[in-house]
């Protein structure tokens, strides 16, 4: 064979020996984009389930901060009718009336720390949470007094917890004239109570929670 055809042929098995080349790294490149869109949906998945974290786990204290009683109504059954049903307690009852006030002390606690959830993070349910509050608000005359009696320990949430207690303004209202005029109150206290008066006198209709938020923005 003559050297221009050797050369001739050299040529073409270098150019195909390319294009073979071409399309192995061409392979390699497809395969290597497949692998980086599945590390990227899988990232975006991911994201996606670290942006939700936060609103599950805002549900799931709100579901823990409103019912977490329900434990100590299994063991102690008794006490129950007194925070559903508008039982009052009588001397006599089976149940004293210290567990009475450590279990709404419980219970409004545990409340107050969910309406301040709710103000501060617009992902936490408060609607459910409002709704399981009144529930218990009107019917149980334990939880009522106890606010009453101790309003001064809910400085963010005793103007939500009212407004949730009463079914009208008028009501609310009347609450308010009542702690404003309590007896054995300090000064500061009863100051605090009339700005909460005027507050809701001077404010138009609103969202029980906004007068969380309002209280817990004043206190920044």
């Amino acid at each position: 064979m003559g050297i221009e055809p050797l050369i001739g042929v050299l040529g073409f098995m270098g150019t195909l020996l390319l294009v073979l080349v071409g399309l192995l790294n061409f392979s390699i490149f497809r395969k290597q984009l497949r692998i980086a869109r599945e590390q990227i949906d899988t990232a975006v998945r991911q994201l996606e389930i670290a942006q939700k974290q936060p609103d599950l786990h805002l549900i799931q204290r709100a579901v823990t901060e409103t019912q977490n009683h329900l434990l100590l109504f299994v063991e102690h059954p008794k006490l129950r009718p007194y925070f559903y049903s508008e039982a009052e307690w009588n001397a006599g009852d089976e149940v004293s009336l210290d567990e009475i006030k450590a279990m709404a002390e419980l219970m409004l606690n545990n409340f107050a720390s969910a309406l301040m959830h709710s103000a501060a993070f617009p992902e936490y349910p408060v609607r459910g949470v409002d709704r399981i509050i009144m529930f218990h608000l009107r019917r149980s005359s334990a939880l009522r007094e106890f606010l009453l009696e101790n309003f001064e320990r809910f400085p963010f949430t005793g103007l939500t917890l009212l407004s949730l207690k009463n079914e009208t303004r008028d009501q609310v209202e009347a609450d308010l004239k009542r702690l404003v005029e309590a007896p054995n109150v300090d000064d500061s206290e009863i100051e605090r109570r009339k700005g909460l008066l005027q507050l809701y006198r001077k404010g138009e209709v609103r969202e029980p929670i906004e007068f969380t938020a309002y209280s817990m923005k004043r206190r920044r």
